[in-house]
C-alpha cells in the first residue's frame, strides 16, 4: 500500500479544521506538486476530476503517512467515502502519478477524487483551491 498522499483542498497546510489538524500531526509533509486534472468548487470545498489534457493542474501538496492504514481509514470517513456510505460516494480514493515542483514523478500516491457530476460546478480555474481567484 501507497504511504504518500496527495490532498488539494481543505486538508492542505493553512487549513483551520480538525482534520487538517490530524494530517498535520499523522504525516510528513513532502512538498508541493500538481496532479493533471480539473477542479471543482463542490461547496465551500473542491472536488478534482482527471483529465487528458497535459495542459490542465491541480496544485496541492504530498505528504507521507506515518502510519498508512489508520490515517487513510479516519481521512476515508472523513471524505465519506468508506465502507458505512453508500456508492458512488462523492468522493473515492485512488493512486495516481503526481508531479512534485522540482520535478520528481511520484507514484503510486493516493488522491481522493469527484465522483459525482460536475455541470453545475462552478470551475476553479487556478487548480489551486488556496488562491481560487479565477472561478468560471
Amino acid at each position: 500500500m501507497s504511504t504518500l498522499l496527495f490532498v488539494y483542498g481543505t486538508l492542505r497546510r493553512g487549513n483551520q479544521n480538525a482534520m487538517a489538524d490530524f494530517l498535520a500531526e499523522n504525516a510528513t509533509f513532502i512538498g508541493y506538486g500538481w496532479y493533471q486534472g480539473k477542479m471543482y468548487m463542490i461547496r465551500d470545498y473542491p472536488g478534482v476530476i482527471a483529465s487528458d489534457d497535459t495542459e490542465e493542474r491541480v496544485y496541492g501538496e504530498v505528504y507521507h503517512l506515518h502510519e498508512a492504514d489508520s490515517v487513510l481509514a479516519k481521512l476515508d470517513e472523513y471524505e465519506e467515502c468508506s465502507v458505512r456510505y453508500p456508492q458512488p460516494a462523492e468522493y473515492q480514493r485512488v493512486q495516481t502519478q503526481i508531479l512534485t515542483v522540482d520535478g520528481r514523478l511520484l507514484e503510486p500516491v493516493w488522491i481522493y477524487s469527484y465522483q459525482w457530476l460536475v455541470v453545475d460546478k462552478a470551475r476553479i480555474v487556478t487548480g489551486d483551491f488556496m488562491q481560487p481567484t479565477q472561478i468560471a
